[in-house]
Formats: structure tokens, sequence, C-alpha cells
């Protein structure tokens, strides 16, 4: 069934629809979470508040011309910013997980490698000014097109293509810095 009937039938209230319109989005929209929230368990808290508040919201949507993948991501990043609002509001102090899942077979130094290689990155991205690094995210990582892309941040396909080369460029002179010998940064 093509996702504007799905939509569609959506708003006339039908629950075994939106059930479906899960099952499509709802791996996407929780690495997207879980790339902003590293706690699986307040990811899916996330999630879960992302696809209710677009089920009460879904009478409002526009199948017309609307895109609804961009749509739930903007729910999906309003609620992101809203858990990290209460967050700031009410710090609480967090265990350390000293267990970290590591893929088996391969070697582990070349494991720790690709690991210290992500953090490098993740690192870096933070450095980033957040229009960057939100376009970065959702090209490179979540792998949108520029028009999608450019919905779901509500900018022209021109201005996300321009915050792409100058957040790579941005990017691309932070890793180099990091990988310079430290008797060079002297």
């Amino acid at each position: 069934m093509e996702h504007e009937d799905l939509i569609k039938k959506c708003r006339a209230g039908d629950a075994a629809a939106f059930a479906e319109l899960y099952d499509i989005y709802s791996e996407k929209i929780f690495r997207y979470i879980k790339l902003k929230i590293q706690n699986s368990h307040q990811a899916e808290d996330i999630l879960q508040d992302t696809f209710i508040k677009a089920w009460q919201a879904l009478p409002k949507f526009e199948t017309k011309d609307g895109n609804f993948n961009a749509w739930l991501y903007k729910i999906a990043g309003n609620a992101i910013n809203d858990y990290f609002r209460k967050l700031y509001r009410s710090p609480q102090a967090l265990e350390l997980n000293e267990s970290a899942d590591v893929a088996a077979g391969g070697s582990l130094a070349r494991e720790v490698e690709v690991l210290v290689d992500m953090e490098n990155v993740r690192q870096a991205l933070n450095v980033l000014p957040l229009i960057s690094r939100q376009v970065l995210e959702l090209r490179f990582i979540q792998e949108f097109s520029i028009k999608e892309t450019a919905d779901i941040l509500g900018k022209s396909g021109l201005a996300v293509r321009l915050i792409q080369h100058r957040g790579l460029k941005q990017l691309r002179e932070l890793l180099k810095k990091d990988n310079e010998p430290e008797y060079s940064k002297i």
C-alpha cells in the first residue's frame, strides 16, 4: 500500500494503517534519535513520544504537498529538544557503564582503531555549528537526499548543499588537526 493511502487511512483513525507507518519509519527515526541520545532506553522513549505526537497531529498533516518523512523527522527533532530541555532543567547523576559493545571476530586492535576514529568524528561534529552538524548527520548518517534534508530542516536545496560543503570542509580541517603529531602542534 502506498504511503499516501496509509496516511489517509491514519487521518481517518485507522490504527492498523498507523502501525504499518510505524513499521516503515521507526528504525530510521530510532537511528536518528540514537545519534543524539546515547542511552538506548531514553532513545526508545523519545521514539515512542515521536509517534504518539505524530498520531495526535496527523489530522493536521497535509498529504497533498507534505513530505511525511520530513514531517516525522521534525517531530523527532522537537522531541529530542524537549528531552534536552527537561534534562538540563533537572540534571541527574549518571553511572558510568563500563561494558562496551564489541563486534565478534576480527582484530581487537582494528576494532579499537575504528572506535577511536568514530569518537574523533563525533567530537569534531560536536564542534561544528548546529546547522552544519544537522545537515551532515541527515545526509551521511541517515542517508537522506538533498531535497529530503532541505524539507526536514525547512531550507532550500541550495542552502543545504552550501551548508554541507562548508561543514565537510570544517570537519576535514578539524580531523586533520587531530591527526597531527604532538610535536608539530608546539
